[in-house]
Formats: C-alpha cells, sequence, structure tokens
C-alpha cells in the first residue's frame, strides 16, 4: 500500500492476506490472517522480504486444532 498523506498515512506498507476456509462446518465460515509491515522504510526492502517469508514460514505451520 502506498504512502496517502490524505488519508494520514505516512509510510508505504506491505500487507499480507491468508483466507482460509473453517472446514467441517455447515455454512461458509472464513478466517483471516494478516500481516502488514512498512519494514525499514521500504516496502520492497530485503528486510520486507525477509519478514514477510517469516510470515509465510509461520503460516505453513497453522492447523487447525480440536477440541
Amino acid at each position: 500500500m502506498a504512502a496517502d498523506l490524505e488519508r494520514k498515512v505516512e509510510y508505504a506498507s506491505r500487507r499480507i492476506d491468508y483466507v482460509l476456509p473453517v472446514p467441517g462446518t455447515t455454512v461458509a465460515q472464513w478466517v483471516t490472517v494478516c500481516f502488514s509491515t512498512i519494514a525499514d522504510g521500504d516496502p520492497r526492502s530485503e528486510f520486507a522480504d525477509v519478514l514477510v517469508e517469516l510470515f509465510d514460514a509461520v503460516m505453513t505451520t497453522f492447523r487447525w486444532g480440536y477440541s
């Protein structure tokens, strides 16, 4: 997302969204897991890439748990 001073957004950011269907539900239900960073001020920098990779790695471990 680009900076937008009219909306008082001072810095560009990078956002990652995962939208996951909830299994075993009779009605369509969804869970969203989001990550956003301004990183080092450049959302396309190498540092931002590392943060996105870290978030993706965390999401690969996501599992539904039932009690």
